[in-house]
């Protein structure tokens, strides 16, 4: 019976690499000629950036290619990166980042206490047991470490009006290269402050992004009457949490 489980878990993870392959292979193919470097950083990496704390060696899970790494380059002086998708490991390391190929559904291949932060944006969302590797993340930080994670929040009121009004589950990406844009599971921000807790993290806090108050009065209007803390809960699309490895 173990056997069995084990033969159909590791089936299962080559077609998520293979898939995830695929989906890098697509999105490249797509970005072909244009200019990463002209690019504006998106809503959550500017949220990650303005909470993630400079240092000397950060891991960035599920780096994709790289991206992340040109708007935090200046924060630290060694950037790793684990991937599972060659293709895109390929593009981040030209970003400058030590990118290891690894399928993120089993442990990290780094050793304990190693990096000063750990990233993990928008990834968790895609792994067969987030909890596992969140406790993976814990283990590779150095003892006072920060980890900042993102994720797609099912909680925001637009979600929560498709399900109960239109009757659809609501999908958390625009990815369509599979149904869900391959999402598994779907997060509010006390289940993410659970699994964070129970890893063993401590100085757990939530942030929002505070340039969007400055671009839309309805949503600054909003924040005031009804708090920071609500407002992050319904009508932020995306959670982004800091959490702390104990000394």
């Amino acid at each position: 019976m173990a056997l069995d489980k084990e033969l159909t878990k590791n089936t299962m993870n080559e077609k998520i690499k293979r898939t995830y392959e695929q989906y890098w292979h697509e999105r490249i193919k797509e970005s072909v000629g244009e200019n990463n470097n002209e690019k504006k950083p998106g809503e959550i990496f500017n949220t990650v950036s303005s909470v993630l704390t400079a240092g000397n060696r950060l891991l960035d899970v599920g780096c994709g290619d790289g991206s992340f790494a040109l708007n935090i380059k200046n924060k630290f002086c060694k950037i790793y990166g684990a991937e599972i998708s060659k293709e895109a490991a390929f593009i981040a390391r030209k970003q400058n980042v030590s990118t290891s190929v690894m399928d993120l559904n089993l442990s990290l291949s780094y050793k304990n206490n190693a990096f000063d932060a750990v990233t993990c944006l928008d990834v968790i969302e895609h792994l067969l047991d987030p909890g596992s590797v969140i406790d993976e993340m814990y283990r590779v930080l150095q003892p006072c470490g920060q980890l900042v994670l993102t994720t797609p929040n099912i909680r925001n009121f637009r979600n929560l009006y498709k399900l109960i009004f239109k009757g659809m589950f609501p999908h958390t990406t625009t990815d369509t290269f599979v149904w869900g844009g391959g999402h598994l599971h779907y997060f509010t921000r006390k289940d993410i402050y659970t699994l964070l807790n129970k890893a063993g993290f401590k100085k757990i806090s939530f942030s929002i992004n505070q340039e969007q108050f400055l671009l839309s009065k309805k949503r600054n209007l909003i924040q005031f009457f009804i708090g920071e803390k609500m407002f992050g809960e319904w009508f932020c699309a995306s959670i982004t949490i800091s959490a702390y490895k104990e000394s």
